[in-house]
């Protein structure tokens, strides 16, 4: 079932990212030109180049576990040595996974209490709640990730995380 969850947290993140990556690229575009080519800024448009830009890399922590792209301490495993390996990558992985459950508690709560004052951002007038939901969301996804690896790990089946293929073929 984790497979299965997976391939469509890999549809749902690399569509999210596409499109929050063209936001900012063509906002940006659009606040230069009206800068400099008709000599008026757009007011909003670094607040919604900022919002895309944190929001890409909350998901990218999700990505980053998929892709086995953290940053790891590579010693312990190599001082315990074959035999204990898994263990030791299944509670680096465990640990991993407690920490995207408490980004999805406290980053709830975040959110909740956002949305119960009503704050709205400064440029766009949307609810910061909105923003602060991004939280929660890539907290939710590192999680679900985190049990994908794990399952892997108890199943002592061999966990191949994706190659980025950043070849232009």
């Amino acid at each position: 079932m984790l497979t299965a969850v997976n391939k469509v947290l890999d549809r749902v993140e690399g569509l999210a990212m596409v499109i929050l990556m063209l936001v900012a690229t063509v906002v940006a575009i659009i606040q230069v030109i009206a800068r400099y080519g008709f000599n008026n800024s757009l007011y909003w448009s670094e607040e919604t180049i900022l919002y895309s830009l944190i929001s890409m890399s909350f998901l990218a922590g999700s990505m980053g576990v998929r892709y086995s792209a953290h940053i790891c301490v590579e010693v312990l495993p190599v001082m315990v040595g074959p035999r204990f390996d898994a263990y030791v990558k299944f509670l680096a992985n465990l640990m991993g996974a407690i920490f995207a459950a408490t980004l999805v508690y406290y980053g709830t709560r975040l959110a909740i209490n956002t949305s119960n004052m009503g704050q709205l951002s400064p440029a766009m007038q949307v609810p910061v709640a909105y923003i602060y939901a991004m939280i929660p969301i890539s907290g939710a996804f590192m999680c679900l990730r985190y049990l994908w690896v794990l399952q892997h790990i108890i199943q002592k089946k061999p966990f191949e995380p994706l190659k980025m293929d950043l070849s232009a073929s």
